[in-house]
C-alpha cells in the first residue's frame, strides 16, 4: 500500500475504514491509549504510515485550545520519577518544578503519580512494570540527585513518552527542559555591570559544574571578556567534598583578588559569604543563579522554576498526543528564560567606589555596558 503524494491528505477516517475500525479508536490508538489493544494500536499504526498519515497541525492547535479553554475531564497520570535517596530532598532542593507541574496537571486534567525509586530499590528495571500497573503513559525525569546513566536499564523505553528536567540525566538523551542557564548568567553579569559593579567574582562547584553542562561558567566566561584586564577576578571552582577546606580557600581567594562582587551559582558559597565579617566583605555585593520565586532580599536570577514545570507537562502531552514514544533520535531541549530580581544584596554603587576599585596604573573610566 502506497501513497500519493498528489492526492487528498489523508485522514484518521481512511485509515479507520482501511483497518475496520471507528474513527474514534483510530484518534485514541494513534495517542497510544491504554484502552486500545497492543495489536490493534500497532496495526493501526502500520496502516497509518502506509497511507501516509500526518496529523494535521490546525487541527491539534485548536483541540489544544478547546482543552486549554475549558476545564479538562480526567486524562489519566504522568509519573513523577523521584530517585533521590532521601527522596523528601527532591521537593527542598526543587520545589517549584513540582508544583508548576502538578499545577499544570491538573488543569489539563492528568493527575501526577510521585514513583519514588528508593520503594523500588532503586531498581530501574521495576519501573515500567509500576507505570504499566498503573496505566500511566508518560513519565518526568526531574533532576536526578547525582549524574546518572540508566540507558541500560531494564526499561520498556519504546512504550512510554518521555521529558527529562536539565541536564543530571546523561544517558538516554531525552527531549528535556531548563533553564536558559548560559543567557541567564550573562544577564546577570551585565544587570551588575549596570550597577557599577565590575570586579566580579565567579563561584560555582565542579560536580554542579559538569551538572549543569558548564552552561553557567560558559555564560559568565563570555561575558568577563568584554572586562579590562584590571577587572577580571579568577574564575573560583572548589570541590564539595570537603566544606571546611573549600570554605578556607574561598577565604583566601576572596582576601587576595578583592572582587566587589560575588555571582554565585551553588547555595553554599553563598552562606560562606554571608559568615564573613561587614568588615571582610568590604561592601561586596552578592548576587546568586537560582533566587527561590518568594525570596524579596536576595539579588540575582530567578529561573522561572514553576514555568520549567509546567513546560514540562505541556511538552510530555504533546508528545503523548502526537504518539511520541520511545528516545528521540534528535532530543530537543526547551529553554525558559530567566529573569533579574534586584533584591537587596547587590545594590547600586557609586561612581567614585567604581573608580577607587580601578586599578591604579590605568584609570579606566565608568563605562555603561550596552544591553542587548
Amino acid at each position: 500500500m502506497t501513497h500519493d503524494p498528489n492526492a487528498k491528505r489523508p485522514t484518521q477516517r481512511d485509515i479507520a475504514k482501511i483497518a475496520k475500525v471507528t474513527h474514534v479508536t483510530v484518534s485514541l490508538a494513534l495517542r497510544g491509549h491504554r484502552s486500545i489493544p497492543e495489536t490493534t494500536r500497532k496495526r493501526i499504526e502500520i496502516i497509518a504510515k502506509q497511507i501516509g498519515y500526518r496529523p494535521d497541525p490546525a487541527l491539534s492547535a485548536l483541540m489544544l485550545y478547546r482543552r486549554s479553554a475549558k476545564p479538562s475531564s480526567y486524562q489519566g497520570a504522568l509519573a513523577w520519577i523521584n530517585s533521590y535517596r532521601h527522596p523528601e530532598n527532591l521537593a527542598k532542593h526543587f520545589p517549584q518544578y513540582y508544583l508548576g507541574a502538578r499545577e499544570r496537571c491538573a488543569e489539563l486534567g492528568y493527575q501526577l503519580d510521585e514513583i519514588r525509586m528508593i520503594e523500588l530499590d532503586m531498581n530501574f528495571s521495576r519501573l515500567s512494570k509500576v507505570l504499566r500497573a498503573r496505566n500511566i503513559q508518560g513519565v518526568l525525569f526531574p533532576p536526578q540527585e547525582k549524574q546518572k546513566h540508566i540507558s541500560k536499564a531494564n526499561i520498556d523505553w519504546d512504550n512510554f513518552s518521555f521529558i527529562a528536567f536539565g541536564f543530571s540525566l546523561i544517558r538516554p538523551k531525552l527531549d528535556l527542559v531548563t533553564n536558559a542557564q548560559f543567557r541567564s548568567t550573562r544577564l546577570a553579569v551585565r544587570k551588575l555591570r549596570s550597577l557599577g559593579y565590575r570586579r566580579i567574582g565567579f563561584l560555582i562547584d565542579h560536580r554542579s559544574n559538569e551538572r549543569f553542562d558548564q552552561n553557567f561558567l560558559a555564560g559568565f566566561l563570555i561575558e568577563q571578556r568584554r572586562f579590562l584586564p584590571s577587572e577580571r577576578v579568577p574564575i573560583r571552582l572548589f570541590s564539595d567534598k570537603n566544606p571546611a577546606q573549600s570554605e578556607e580557600r574561598f577565604r583566601s581567594w576572596f582576601s587576595r583578588h578583592s572582587p566587589d562582587a560575588l555571582l554565585v551559582v551553588t547555595w553554599i558559597a553563598a552562606d560562606w559569604f554571608n559568615a564573613m565579617s561587614p568588615a571582610e566583605r568590604n561592601g561586596c555585593g552578592l548576587a546568586l543563579m537560582d533566587v527561590p520565586d518568594d525570596d524579596t532580599e536576595l539579588s540575582g536570577i530567578s529561573q522561572n522554576n514553576r514555568i520549567i514545570g509546567r513546560t514540562a507537562v505541556d511538552m510530555l502531552v504533546a508528545k503523548i498526543h502526537a504518539n511520541e514514544r520511545g528516545i528521540p533520535p534528535a532530543p530537543r531541549r526547551i529553554l525558559i528564560e530567566g529573569r533579574w530580581v534586584a533584591g537587596t544584596t547587590a545594590p547600586r554603587i557609586t561612581r567614585e567606589r567604581v573608580a577607587g576599585i580601578t586599578s591604579p596604573e590605568k584609570k579606566e573610566p565608568f563605562v555603561e555596558p550596552a544591553f542587548q
